[in-house]
């Protein structure tokens, strides 16, 4: 609200003085005005106003009488500044205010003029009589303010709201608005200005809205509601909003509040409401003196009838039960808070017995504002209990002859009584247990668990009922499992459950049930011994083996010794499996484990970690040679020849050695022991390797690679290099191979020869082929569509993991990248090793038949390197091989690598395989190539490995010999 100093007389409106007119002449003065005006009175409320005024306020002129002026203001904080301007007006001052106002759902700026209005009668008053300490009724003249006074005004009042306030234009932005929206939505203002608030509405309503807050704005009309808003903080908030159209322009103002804790009360107290109404339970409201029943639900109105309702609550039960709930039940709740107990219910057809609980409620006086009441119908009970005494007779029956042991002890843990199930379960007679101290059938080491056991049972005794409730009561409570002696001086394991009946008239005492668990330990213990053994030799496994270990550098940490700890891979074990079967694999790896045992000392430890690895760990060493004299034993006893039936197999061992004075972690020892494993055998194996200072540098450099490897798999940072593959015949590019590299910050690169063990040691290989695949289709498939004149459609050579293989998705996938890229199937090549073989996975074979078929080519690479098999070239679908550049290079030099040459290009021609020679270096070495009619060919003598970039000049070229 603005306001302007008082104006000067000659500011005042022309209008006949008040003293030339009697009360009489009021309506006709304001007919007469030619501006719109209202008498206010001293209370502050209009009692006349002329049709100009009328209009302007949003007055009917039948409702002016009586309107207090301050009910029109948009923005009530404005009362109390109106107020002054009327009281300063009604004391004889010529006063000016500009506010808003809400006239007929418009929100208008107007200015408004107050003067003081005295009747001619005022003239007869005592001339000692002060007029200006008189409060006297208040002419107001009300005018329109302009557009910019108007838009001022918003702004100010926006400004002083305590309520949240904005100005809208253009229908739905925001020109400005107070800080409340920022403390509801956490939005900064200059973010909200314009559409920006918009992206705090839920988007499930925030179209909608939008839709109608531009039709109101087209319309100016009014529009309310409550809509859902999202925080910054992504939590969900209610808030009440109000549009109000703006006098004289197409604006409006935006009034809003947080109502989510308004929407949240209603909604629980909605839940709860339809959770009262769904229970079966009878629940009812009563006054806070509990005479009158103010609500019922549903369960309980089926009982009393709706005409229960708002009367006497007495009234709907029985005498008895009136007088318990006047007399009792009502000051139990104001005194304690709540009140069980049963009462009757009555209605036309009879009576209902029920369970009731009585609990207030307090309001934030802490005074009781209604009391409620939940009962349940115990018809059934009561029913039940009319039976107690057959039902006593049935139960001690069961007792007799239950399949469990039932005992019954007093206070003091004396035997009052013993079921026969005891001669089975303990082998006692049950006459010969009575008057024992049940304490002293258990196991010294269970006492402390039946004290506390005994213990518990006491602490939750059950609540006194009576006899008749006897058979119907539910006590707590307590387990334990003890081991109680048998009459054969043995131990049996029994679960045993107490129930303290003590308070009960019908048992007395504490009643314990006892269940025999001793198999079920037996069993339990049998499965915990396997979870810490192989299952296939019984030894340690991998859990265990950390176990004992972590043991054995403590005591070695405290003798000041030292600990070994040997790692075994069987060599070559793979081939053993291969050429004798699985069910021979078994049988050696048990001979392999009964071998270890006999040579190692008593107190060392021998565990089988999977597969064909196993350790050994030995303890109390003095020197670090122990663990070597302990390595050489190993390797001549399992280099002895192995029977399996009718065959014999020799295998050697390769071993690595780590030493710890005690300090180390398993996990560490075991690391470093894999680490001097891996050394012994890429040094050929049948080897011990010590792990040292060497070793942990090529550790150190490994662990480097592979977080290389891995940071450059997770920004998608490998380097794809190509190399150029020529057909023989032709002389033109047919396609290229794929090869990877990894980047570092200096630009150099690092070759696969770096990482790609470490890629398949950590399981990081498929993501990297992954990775590699899709950047190789997808740059072959751009270079096709370029349609280079003179360039056949190109192929693309990519390397393919025996782990990528084992995927049974990969297929799939792989198809799914092609579509993707626009890649024909057929100009894609897939190349593995022989080792990829080797397994004979049926996941493997089963993937390779499918990329077959979808069109793919698979190609065998490094051909004759490995543990080459005609019988995979009969095998599997395969479509090339590739001459391993090892024999390219002896090639017109040594005899038998041309040999080796000829053959292998002879036997892939009557497959009707293609041939691929990789590594031609000279120009002699092409031209023997050709004599030998040799497919396709690629090397240094063409190109080595280049980018993208550089590989796109060859398109179209042709190699000239």
């Amino acid at each position: 609200m603005t306001t302007t100093n008082e104006p000067s007389e000659t500011d005042s409106p022309t209008l006949p003085t008040s003293e030339s007119s009697s009360d009489a002449d009021v309506v006709t003065l304001l007919a007469a005005a030619p501006f719109a005006l209202a008498v206010v009175d001293s209370q502050h409320e209009l009692t006349h106003a002329n049709e100009q005024a009328c209009r302007l306020l949003g007055l009917l002129p039948e409702r002016v009488a009586g309107t207090a002026f301050v009910d029109l203001l948009a923005n009530p904080g404005d009362s109390p500044l109106l107020d002054s301007t009327l009281r300063e007006a009604s004391l004889g001052q010529t006063v000016r205010r500009a506010v808003q106002i809400r006239a007929a759902g418009v929100l208008r700026g107007v200015d408004l003029q107050c003067w003081r209005y005295e009747s001619p009668s005022s003239d007869d008053a005592s001339d000692d009589t002060d007029p200006a300490s008189r409060a006297a009724p208040v002419f107001v003249m009300v005018d329109v303010s302009n557009a910019q006074d108007q838009t001022r005004q918003i702004s100010s009042l926006i400004a002083r709201s305590a309520q949240g306030m904005a100005r809208l234009v253009d229908g739905t932005a925001m020109a400005n608005v107070n800080n409340r929206w920022s403390e509801i939505t956490g939005q900064s203002i200059a973010d909200a200005t314009g559409q920006g608030w918009t992206e705090c509405i839920d988007e499930d309503g925030r179209a909608a809205f939008l839709d109608a807050l531009r039709r109101a704005a087209e319309d100016q009309t009014a529009l309310t509601g409550r809509l859902r808003i999202l925080t910054t903080t992504d939590e969900l908030r209610w808030i009440d909003i109000s549009v109000t159209p703006l006098d004289q322009t197409s604006e409006a103002l935006l009034t809003f509040d947080d109502s989510t804790e308004e929407f949240d009360t209603a909604r629980r107290a909605d839940e709860l409401s339809k959770v009262l109404e769904a229970t079966t339970d009878l629940v009812g409201i009563l006054s806070p003196d509990g005479r009158i029943l103010r609500w019922m639900n549903e369960a309980l109105t089926e009982v009393l009838s709706e005409d229960a309702l708002d009367r006497d609550f007495a009234l709907c039960l029985d005498d008895e039960s009136a007088n318990v709930v006047t007399n009792t039940a009502i000051d139990a709740v104001i005194e304690h808070g709540s009140w069980r107990g049963e009462i009757d219910l009555v209605n036309d057809a009879g009576g209902l017995p029920v369970s009731a609980m009585l609990v207030p409620h307090i309001d934030a006086s802490g005074e009781v504002d209604a009391i409620s009441m939940v009962a349940r119908d115990i018809s059934e009970l009561r029913t039940a209990q009319n039976r107690a005494t057959d039902t006593e007779v049935r139960m001690a029956a069961l007792v007799e002859n239950a399949s469990d042991l039932v005992v019954l002890l007093d206070q003091n843990g004396t035997v009052l009584y013993v079921s026969p199930a005891v001669d089975r379960f303990l082998g006692h007679g049950p006459g010969n247990l009575s008057g024992a101290d049940i304490l002293e059938l258990v196991h010294p080491d269970d006492l402390e668990a039946a004290y506390e056991l005994a213990a518990e049972t006491r602490n939750r005794p059950s609540e006194e009922i009576s006899e008749v409730d006897a058979s119907t009561a539910e006590p707590s409570t307590a387990t334990a499992r003890l081991r109680i002696s048998h009459q054969d001086g043995g131990y049996r394991t029994l679960e045993v459950t107490t129930k303290d009946l003590t308070n009960n008239p019908a048992v007395g005492g504490i009643v314990v049930n006892a269940t025999d668990v001793s198999a079920t330990i037996a069993a339990t213990q049998q499965l915990e011994e396997l979870s810490f053994h192989d299952e296939l030799t019984g030894l340690p496994n991998r859990a265990l083996l950390i176990e004992k270990l972590s043991e054995a550098l403590r005591r070695a940490r405290e003798r000041r010794m030292l600990v070994g700890l040997l790692s075994l891979d069987l060599d070559r074990f793979n081939v053993v499996n291969e050429s004798l079967g699985h069910d021979a694999g078994d049988e050696l790896l048990n001979e392999v484990a009964t071998r270890i045992n006999k040579v190692i000392r008593p107190g060392d430890i021998v565990s089988r970690l999977g597969g064909d690895e196993f350790a050994v760990v030995i303890t109390g060493m003095l020197k670090p040679g122990d663990a070597v004299t302990a390595a050489r034993r190993l390797r001549k006893s399992l280099t002895q020849p192995i029977y399996i039936g009718d065959q014999s197999a020799v295998i050697t061992t390769s071993i690595g050695i780590a030493i710890a004075e005690g300090d180390e972690e398993p996990v560490d020892l075991l690391r470093d022991a894999d680490t001097a494993l891996n050394r012994a055998k890429t040094k050929g194996r049948d080897l011990a390797v010590v792990f040292d200072d060497h070793l942990r540098e090529q550790a150190v450099r490994r662990l480097d690679v592979e977080n290389k490897l891995r940071k450059a798999i997770r920004d998608d940072d490998l380097v794809v290099h190509y190399q150029p593959v020529l057909d023989v015949k032709t002389g033109r590019i047919s396609g290229s191979e794929a090869l990877v590299r990894i980047q570092n910050e200096d630009g150099s690169l690092v070759m696969p020869g770096s990482f790609i063990d470490v890629a398949e040691d950590s399981g990081l290989i498929s993501d990297l082929g992954h990775q590699v695949l899709v950047k190789a289709i997808h740059q072959t498939a751009e270079w096709t569509r370029q349609e280079i004149p003179g360039q056949q459609p190109l192929s693309i050579a990519v390397n393919v993991s025996a782990r990528q293989l084992t995927d049974p998705h990969y297929p799939e996938k792989l198809r799914e990248q092609l579509e993707h890229a626009g890649l024909a199937p057929s100009q894609l090549s897939l190349e593995l090793t022989e080792s990829a073989l080797i397994d004979g996975n049926p996941i493997t074979e089963r993937s390779l038949q499918q990329l077959r078929s979808l069109g793919v080519r698979i190609g065998l690479d490094d051909f004759g390197t490995g543990f080459s098999s005609l019988a995979y070239l009969k095998r599997f679908p395969i479509s090339f091989l590739k001459v391993d550049r090892s024999f390219v290079d002896g090639l017109g030099t040594d005899e038998n690598d041309s040999a080796i040459v000829r053959a292998t290009i002879a036997l892939a021609h009557g497959l009707n395989l293609r041939v691929v020679a990789e590594g031609v270096e000279t120009q002699d070495q092409l031209a023997r190539l050709a004599e030998l009619n040799c497919d396709l060919v690629q090397g240094y003598l063409f190109s080595k490995p280049v980018g993208a970039d550089e590989f796109a000049k060859f398109l179209g070229m042709k190699w000239a010999s």
